[in-house]
């Protein structure tokens, strides 16, 4: 069944790797304006994770002993290393702030995506989309991230995770940081960011998010059909959002928000300001 999800896969996952949008990321202003847009699935990326921690090792007092240890090990590892990860210089952040911190550093705004995120502390995830005027092509992306979750169905949230992130993540940021025209010396951080998930996605966390859907899925048919779907559903979101973004960078823009034209963030705001 696994092979035959995968064959499924197959011809989308060639449309991914072979976007346009690797080599039109050729200069520092196309850079800021991918990451101002890309940073929201960055951002969606970690509700996934979440999701699936609380199925396989939730917080619950009294501990009791919980089944799968190796898919209870591996959902813990990526979870500290997406929440609390080590950048090149020793900072303790998360990959969303780790993000954040990339975008500063090329001097795109970092405050809106980051006070986005922070602003989940006090509302709802429908008022922060109306507060900070979320594109509503990136909008839809996010709450397609968040109808795997709404169905409560593991198998579905482990699928647009594993064949919509993890085991994508490698070969699409490989072709990224081969073909864009900016150097390590223009955008260091963002190439840390790349650079360590091209190498625990492909050597850890992608083998073991197979091994968890095969888990979940079992032998049940339905659960396959269904996990294939969301797979497929996770990729063409990709390269939809790969499709807009390349428009915007090929000036193809619609009216931006208003605070997509000010507030751009200086490069000198230290790592901490954006980690209160």
């Amino acid at each position: 069944m696994l092979n035959q999800l995968k064959k499924e896969l197959k011809p989308l996952h060639e449309e991914l790797y072979s976007h346009p949008i690797y080599k039109a990321v050729n200069d520092s202003e196309k850079l800021k304006t991918f990451m101002s847009y890309h940073a929201y699935s960055v951002w969606d990326f970690m509700s996934l994770v979440k999701f699936l921690q609380n199925h396989f090792a939730p917080s619950q007092v009294p501990w009791r002993p919980m089944e799968h240890k190796d898919i209870v090990y591996f959902i813990n590892d990526i979870v500290l290393e997406e929440e609390s990860d080590k950048t090149e210089d020793g900072q303790t952040m998360s990959h969303f702030e780790m993000y954040c911190m990339a975008m500063a550093e090329v001097g795109a705004n970092a405050d809106k995506p980051f006070s986005f995120a922070k602003s989940l502390n006090h509302q709802s995830l429908e008022a922060a989309f109306t507060q900070f005027e979320i594109n509503p092509f990136i909008r839809e992306g996010n709450e397609k991230t968040f109808s795997f979750l709404d169905s409560n169905k593991p198998h579905i949230a482990a699928a647009a995770f594993c064949f919509g992130r993890e085991n994508i993540i490698p070969n699409m940021f490989s072709e990224l940081l081969s073909q864009m025209n900016i150097t390590k010396d223009d955008a260091p951080l963002f190439y840390y960011y790349l650079s360590r998930h091209i190498h625990l996605d492909s050597e850890v966390h992608g083998p073991m998010a197979i091994k968890m859907v095969e888990i979940l899925c079992g032998t049940d048919p339905l659960k396959w059909k269904e996990a294939t779907e969301a797979a497929k559903e996770a990729i063409e979101a990709r390269i939809k959002l790969w499709d807009f973004i390349l428009e915007r960078l090929e000036g193809k823009k619609e009216k931006a928000p208003s605070q997509e034209l000010s507030n751009l963030l200086s490069t000198t705001r230290d790592s901490e300001s954006l980690r209160e």
